[in-house]
């Protein structure tokens, strides 16, 4: 068939994603494919979007921080959060004797705390506000590492050799083992697709701070650590090949005791409520998908299920997709079976004056510094309040990275007034993730060219930065805060809403002769992913 496509009104649009959002207004397909009116997601349904990190280290292992610090910064931006200790390595092959020696006190640490690893757990658990989990991480030359999450306030700690032995035992529980780093060689800790057991393990880490496990060809590869490069036969993809049904979800598996720490993972959940019942079962049922840095919204259904759903074989798919990115989107694919059949491409996308009549995102980093021939180990510290005239701050998101590690020293982002708020924080180019060596800040606001965003800087020097909005959307700017090799603060050239967002359906009809999966994979210009959990089809 024909390729056709046509504009979404305002209001088609608006009753998708409940309130805002751009229609697509170019795209590009492959394949059998064509556009139809979008139905209604399931978020409509009365599905929720909350953001956690199921996967996190501290001092509690071989890892740095307090478990009361890893709370600390887990309240202060996620919905949700399990922390992970290292629990054992029932095959620790041979190794020198410096890390043989720090996995075992590791090991002994975490033992010796898991009472107390348990009450903070269930002392910090507040329904509707924030819901950490009970869990550890099982370690496997040949098994592959395993979470362990359990459901409830109970849990155990128990010391397991055999992985079919760690599974009956996670049932009994009624927990769920999260297959991490799968896409290492299987021996050298990566998974063993032939002992995977999807009923109690349905979904697996895409993303943490290890890499990025969808193919062996993506983006951001397994360069951190010890155990190689990608194995393509424990990559996302192939296990989908499989006839494998499993999720996606992202964790950050940070060892700076930093839950949530930006450009190491986030799984993001669509849960009826914020509760451990409800997080809990969204995840068994694969409502979910990952992403490594940016807060992404994305919600994909097909045939009226949602990501991580099977449906009877039709010959007929109508798909929906929409997001909601918070910097400009290069591309959203459509994937069946691997293969991209549709691309949507806001990035291509015209502004006009009416651009100002939906909400722009504004992004403010900071940090930079002595680097190269002139590098210092210097800790700078963050002080400012960051206001707008004439126009509203909608919402605030932190862009927060674990490093350097402090123990003593917070990042927050607090409102300040009906359109200020304040930050905290501390940036240095060493010993940062990736040494990336900046935070950030998005503001997501309601202006005009002649809205004045106003940052009053405190730390490291007093200093105030104006700019308006017309002159964001022209060029970014730079505001150094002293000479030469001092930190700075970069003014993002502001994202509109053709930009960020997109909304579209596409209908591909297909001859029911064997199982078909799909899902969605974004990719902003910045660098940040979204990917979702899989739909089947037959």
């Amino acid at each position: 068939m024909n390729t056709t496509m046509r504009r979404l009104t305002r209001r088609e649009f608006l009753m998708m994603v409940g309130g805002v959002g751009l229609a697509v207004s170019t795209a590009q397909s492959a394949g059998d494919v064509g556009m139809r009116e979008v139905p209604k997601p399931a978020e409509q349904a009365g599905k929720r979007l909350y953001w956690g990190d199921l996967h996190n280290h501290n001092a509690v292992g071989y890892a740095r921080g307090s478990l009361e610090r890893a709370y600390d910064i887990a309240q202060e931006h996620l919905d949700f959060f399990c922390f992970t200790g290292h629990s054992q390595w029932p095959d620790m092959p041979a190794m020198p004797e410096s890390p043989r020696k720090t996995h075992l006190r590791g090991f002994e640490v975490f033992r010796n705390n898991w009472e107390k690893v348990q009450r903070l757990a269930n002392d910090n658990y507040v329904p509707g506000q924030f819901v950490p989990f009970i869990g550890y991480e099982w370690h496997s030359s040949q098994k592959g590492d395993q979470c362990v999450v359990f459901p409830g306030e109970d849990a155990e700690l128990r010391y397991i050799d055999d992985i079919r032995e760690l599974q009956e035992f996670a049932k009994s529980f009624g927990a769920i083992l999260i297959p991490h780093h799968p896409a290492y060689l299987t021996g050298w800790r990566g998974a063993n697709w032939d002992v995977l057991d999807t009923s109690v393990s349905p979904v697996l880490e895409i993303f943490s701070e290890h890499g990025n496990a969808e193919s062996d060809l993506a983006p951001y590869g397994y360069d951190r650590h010890s155990m190689g490069g990608r194995y393509t036969v424990n990559t996302y993809q192939w296990l989908l090949q499989q006839g494998v049904r499993i999720g996606a979800v992202a964790n950050t598996d940070d060892h700076l005791g930093y839950p949530g720490a930006y450009g190491q993972g986030l799984c993001a959940v669509y849960a009826d409520d914020l509760t451990r019942e409800s997080i809990f079962e969204a995840v068994k049922a694969r409502h979910v998908y990952g992403v490594n840095a940016d807060r992404i919204g994305l919600q994909f259904g097909l045939n009226g299920a949602f990501m991580g759903d099977s449906v009877a074989a039709s010959s007929q798919r109508q798909i929906a997709v929409t997001v909601d990115g918070k910097s400009v989107i290069d591309r959203v694919e459509v994937l069946r079976n691997n293969r991209v059949i549709h691309r949507d491409h806001p990035v291509d996308r015209v502004t006009d004056r009416d651009s100002w009549k939906k909400p722009v995102m504004c992004r403010i980093e900071y940090g930079w510094g002595s680097g190269g021939a002139v590098r210092e180990e210097n800790i700078f510290d963050w002080e400012f309040s960051v206001g707008i005239e004439n126009g509203e701050i909608l919402e605030a998101t932190p862009c927060f990275q674990s490093g350097p590690f402090d123990e003593d020293r917070r990042d927050t982002l607090s409102r300040a007034g009906e359109n200020r708020y304040t930050v905290q924080s501390y940036t240095s180019r060493s010993n940062a993730y990736e040494e990336r060596a900046t935070k950030g800040v998005i503001l997501k606001l309601n202006a005009t060219p002649e809205t004045q965003l106003t940052v009053d800087i405190g730390q490291p020097v007093r200093k105030q930065v104006s700019k308006s909005m017309g002159e964001l959307a022209e060029s970014s700017d730079v505001a150094f805060t002293g000479e030469f090799t001092s930190p700075s603060m970069l003014f993002h050239r502001i994202t509109f809403a053709e930009h960020y967002e997109t909304a579209f359906e596409v209908e591909d009809n297909r001859k029911p002769i064997a199982d078909d999966w799909y899902y969605v994979r974004v990719q902003q210009s910045n660098g940040s992913l979204a990917w979702s959990s899989p739909i089947w089809v037959g």
